[in-house]
């Protein structure tokens, strides 16, 4: 994965704003085949907990990266990313 900055400001691999989500996904799923749900969800929670801490990341980007991926998850996923955003929103 790039930084998730890229993909929270829909800037994702190609480069063609939040229309690029699918990109984004087929980046993680390539990067990250044959690993857990759990293993993804770690390196993505990693990898924005370094951005917030470096000060790249804003809470601005985490609201626009998890209303993308919001749609795609179910109600008790929709749960978990909302506590995972609140958490991140700390930082």
């Amino acid at each position: 994965m790039q930084d998730f900055n890229s993909y929270a400001n829909g800037s994702g691999p190609a480069g063609k704003g939040n229309d690029n989500l699918s990109d984004m996904i087929n980046s993680l799923a390539g990067k990250y085949n044959g690993a857990s749900e759990a293993e993804l969800m770690r390196a993505i929670v990693k990898e924005a907990e370094k951005g917030k801490r470096n000060g790249t990341l804003s809470n601005a980007d985490i609201d626009r990266f998890a209303a993308m991926l919001s749609p795609m998850l179910d109600d008790k996923k929709r749960a978990y990313l909302k506590k995972i955003v609140a958490e991140l929103k700390k930082i």
